[in-house]
């Protein structure tokens, strides 16, 4: 006689409707996607209400309409509330918070005993704030709800390029069979190779030697391709031809203070996006005042 089965663990698995909205919001413009640390981790949020905006969008109508599309009929903003819900309820998308020293601080002193992060865990990099789970799965169109993706869509080209590797290793294993000639086009290819890399190391080691003597010779010494370990295109890693070892000048103070004074609103902009920039809340405002910066 058999025992009882096992109850099933975890959360269900995603509906058709609710893999249809995921697909449909994944990588949507309209959400305005930022990454975040979660977990040690960069994820993808967004705010809900940019999604529930989406969801009643003209391009939903669109994808909705087509013959075999999943994707649930939205009416109103109830319908939109409903079917974002679907995301929670699959853990597609799950409801999260930005830490901030403020929020910390604010829920310190709410209740000393609640558990938070230290402040030396969160994120230091500028515009990726760090996130943290919330367990009540709130729907609104308030600034305040946060949504983090913990399901990512496999695009084409993906299983493209996984197929070519397939190839490849296919085509290496056969070589024995290959033709004499399709053989002997890769004896002489992989020597080709070599020889480029071998000219390569020929030519680093050559410039270091030139710019010793020149150093000692005709100060401060002269670089071949002063380009050629930067991070630059192929093309470009050999212009200049030569250069000097000359340091850059740095800018000074006067200059800086000179350019500041040159325009009456920029000072003023300048300042503003410096304090939003350095405050903790990590917000769309800095994004809508570095575009005006620019």
């Amino acid at each position: 006689m058999s025992g009882p089965a096992n109850p099933q663990q975890g959360p269900p698995p995603p509906s058709p409707a609710a893999l249809a909205v995921a697909n449909f919001l994944r990588h949507n413009n309209d959400l305005k996607m930022r990454q975040g640390v979660l977990n040690g981790k960069r994820a993808d949020f967004f705010r809900s209400k940019r999604a529930l905006r989406a969801l009643q969008s003209e391009k939903y109508v669109i994808a909705q309409r087509k013959s075999g599309s999943a994707l649930p009929k939205i009416e109103s903003e109830v319908d939109a509330m409903e079917a974002f819900r679907l995301l929670p309820m699959s853990q597609l998308a799950i409801r999260v918070e930005k830490l901030t020293r403020k929020t910390i601080a604010a829920k310190l002193a709410k209740d000393p005993k609640t558990p938070v992060p230290p402040i030396e865990a969160l994120s230091k990099t500028k515009g990726v704030p760090t996130l943290s789970f919330i367990r009540e799965q709130v729907v609104s169109t308030d600034d305040s709800i946060y949504y983090v993706w913990l399901w990512e869509k496999v695009p084409l080209k993906t299983y493209i390029y996984a197929g070519l590797i397939a190839a490849v290793i296919f085509a290496i294993v056969l070589f024995p069979l290959w033709p004499p000639i399709m053989r002997l086009g890769v004896w002489y290819l992989s020597v080709g190779m070599l020889g480029v890399l071998a000219l390569f190391f020929a030519m680093a080691i050559f410039r270091l030697i030139f710019f010793g003597i020149t150093y000692f010779v005709a100060s401060p010494g002269l670089w071949l391709f002063p380009n050629l370990f930067e991070d630059v295109g192929f093309f470009d890693s050999f212009k200049p031809v030569y250069a000097w070892n000359v340091p850059p000048e740095k800018k000074s103070k006067r200059a800086k203070k000179s350019n500041g004074a040159g325009s009456e609103g920029a000072p003023q902009t300048e300042a503003k996006v410096t304090a939003v920039l350095e405050a903790d809340d990590d917000d769309e405002e800095v994004e809508e005042l570095d575009m005006k910066k620019r």
